[in-house]
């Protein structure tokens, strides 16, 4: 009699030819996405709001600074801007974090007021002017990275950090019209300006920053949509730079395009406050405020003038201050 083998089935506990992971359900077997969620968590939001600026600066009649401590004052008020930001953020391995954000904004009105005395400390007023802004973009790109550590089972997070920014303005003064005319001949006649008036004031502020990061999540509740979330971003620019640019076009004795230029040394910070809403586990609608400040020291203010040797005064100071509120949508990735 001839004996058949029966081969036996194999045992639950041994490999296949596809590995261990043959194994598994296709549902629970390691994939990429499933790989990088394990050390990378990665986000992108995407916001739009309302954004308000103010800027001033002022030179003095020389480079000393005297005769008088201020002859000229230009102040921007109530610079309405609509804004669109990109943010994205990166944590490696649960400590190793990184921050970026670009962001643009329409200007859509404001008020600029020029005015030049005679006298020290803003007296004998000889001209004022009063002008729109709008039509022009404000850009702002800001980078950094840091540590970060975690407290409260997780839901505290801390990240000091360090890097560096940049912020564009684009100024433009048109629809002028003149309220104070002392010096006939000198400065136009009080009503409307010239309607070519189409100056613009170009900024730039550069600089190296320090700050944090905060985050404290809510207790979790027993559904599958995460708990709500507030967020602090604090920044010093310990560091920074100005430069301005300047076209008056109506000044035939100034040259064109650069009629005169800022320098100045520059320092700031910024404060932003967020809360992340949870709609879906990957998605949330955030709510933010956020308020920035930078002044400069001292600085040179180098006048063109038409077959004339350039000039240089004083910078006496510049201030730069914005706000802004947003709304949008984060995109958690991993």
């Amino acid at each position: 009699m001839v004996a058949q083998a029966v081969a036996a089935p194999l045992s639950s506990s041994e490999p296949t030819a596809g590995g261990k992971n043959s194994e598994l359900p296709f549902s629970e077997r390691p994939t990429l996405y499933r790989s990088m969620s394990d050390h990378v968590d990665a986000t992108i939001q995407l916001s739009a709001g309302l954004r308000f600026d103010e800027l001033d600066w002022s030179i003095a009649g020389n480079a000393d600074g005297t005769h008088p401590n201020v002859r000229s004052e230009l102040t921007w008020d109530d610079v309405l801007s609509h804004q669109l930001t990109l943010s994205g953020r990166l944590l490696v391995h649960r400590h190793f974090y990184f921050r970026g954000h670009a962001g643009m904004a329409w200007i859509r009105n404001g008020e600029v007021r020029d005015s030049d005395y005679d006298g020290d400390n803003r007296t004998q007023e000889y001209s004022r002017s009063i002008s729109d802004t709008d039509d022009d973009e404000l850009y702002d790109l800001s980078a950094g990275g840091g540590y970060a550590f975690h407290f409260l089972g997780e839901r505290l997070f801390f990240a000091p950090m360090i890097g560096m920014s940049l912020h564009y303005q684009n100024f433009r003064i048109t629809d002028g019209r003149q309220v104070i005319s002392e010096k006939p001949g000198l400065t136009p006649d009080i009503g409307p300006l010239d309607s070519r008036l189409d100056s613009t004031y170009c900024t730039r502020w550069t600089g190296l920053w320090i700050g944090c990061d905060l985050r404290y999540t809510m207790t979790e509740r027993p559904t599958q949509v995460p708990p709500i979330e507030w967020e602090l971003n604090l920044v010093y620019h310990f560091w920074g730079e100005y430069e301005a640019d300047a076209d008056w076009n109506l000044r035939p004795d100034l040259a064109h395009p650069k009629s005169f230029e800022h320098e100045a040394d520059a320092r700031g910070g910024s404060v932003t406050a967020t809360c992340h809403i949870p709609i879906h586990p990957l998605v949330r609608i955030n709510l933010s405020a956020s308020f920035t400040r930078w002044t400069t020291d001292q600085g040179d203010a180098t006048m063109y003038k038409v077959n004339l040797p350039a000039r240089t005064t004083r910078l006496n100071k510049v201030t730069w201050e914005s706000r802004s509120i947003m709304m949008g949508f984060d995109c958690h990735f991993f």
